[in-house]
């Protein structure tokens, strides 16, 4: 069979553009760090990529859900435990208290009583980004309103309770929030203080009859601030694994997506000395004015 000059010229371009295909295509491998540039290049790689992305993208919201969980939770512990210390205190003016006589001396402890009150209510009003940690899920709305003049604590008209939940996995929901109900039984403990204050100023104080209804409030407290410190564990302990996870998955990534450079520069090299030769030994055999138009 014969060859033509124009058989062999249309072959040997269809050849060059090729190698000059393989050479663009390794070159946008290296200036973007990315082995495949459109799905159609390797379909089933792009979609391995897709598929393991779209993974990894949930996995990373599912983390920021378990941070700020843990965030709320860590916050929610350590206000009530300023709060259980805030009793305690209240407690050694009420045993200080006891042991006077002097009706005067009893008010000044009243004074004091009523800096922890109002101490206490802007704690029970604290916020993590932007919310109320005890508003139940009426996150929006004040949860505790103390009176002008000190007189009464009041409680949000729609409630202080409720439960939040953040989804930390496929089917996963934790817990992540104390309402003001279950953590201060509502308003009963701002009550308690009232009633502390009150009586100290007013000469009806007797030591015995608030020292242990105190302690109960305080240990219920202690209690609470355990359970928000123990959803705050667990919230640490998933975002760490979700961290794992987002890591192993970038791994998973970069195997069929970053460009292997040495591997790459090879290829390119090997590409680039190939075509010189093409060009060099096609000048010599096909026709001057066909090399004129490469």
């Amino acid at each position: 069979m014969r060859i033509t000059q124009g058989t062999f010229a249309s072959g040997y371009l269809t050849t060059i553009n090729r190698t000059r295909e393989r050479i663009v295509s390794l070159q946008n491998q290296l200036a973007t760090g990315k082995m495949i540039q459109t799905a159609s290049e390797d379909p089933q790689a792009a979609d391995t990529i897709l598929r393991l992305t779209e993974t990894k993208n949930l996995r990373e919201q599912y983390k920021n859900n378990a941070v700020e969980g843990q965030g709320i939770a860590e916050t929610t512990a350590a206000t009530l435990g300023q709060i259980s210390d805030l009793l305690l205190n209240i407690k050694e003016v009420v045993i200080r208290a006891g042991g006077s006589a002097n009706a005067e001396d009893k008010k000044t402890y009243g004074v004091s009583v009523n800096q922890f009150l109002t101490e206490m209510v802007d704690l029970a009003n604290t916020k993590f980004n932007g919310k109320y940690i005890l508003g139940g899920t009426q996150t929006l709305d004040l949860p505790f309103t103390l009176a002008a003049d000190n007189s009464a604590v009041t409680k949000n008209p729609n409630g202080i309770d409720g439960v939040i939940k953040f989804q930390v996995g496929d089917t996963v929901t934790n817990q992540v929030n104390l309402g003001g109900e279950q953590a201060l039984n509502g308003t009963q403990i701002f009550d308690l203080i009232i009633q502390v204050r009150d009586a100290l100023n007013n000469g009806t104080f007797s030591s015995t009859a608030f020292v242990d209804s105190i302690d109960q409030a305080a240990s219920h407290v202690l209690t609470a601030a355990s359970t928000a410190a123990s959803y705050g564990e667990n919230f640490s302990l998933i975002g760490d694994n979700l961290e794992a996870q987002g890591n192993k998955l970038m791994e998973y990534i970069s195997l069929y997506q970053d460009t292997d450079v040495p591997e790459a520069i090879m290829k390119l090299n090997s590409e680039q000395t190939m075509l010189s030769a093409a060009l060099n030994t096609g000048s010599k055999i096909l026709p001057k004015s066909l090399m004129d138009y490469m």
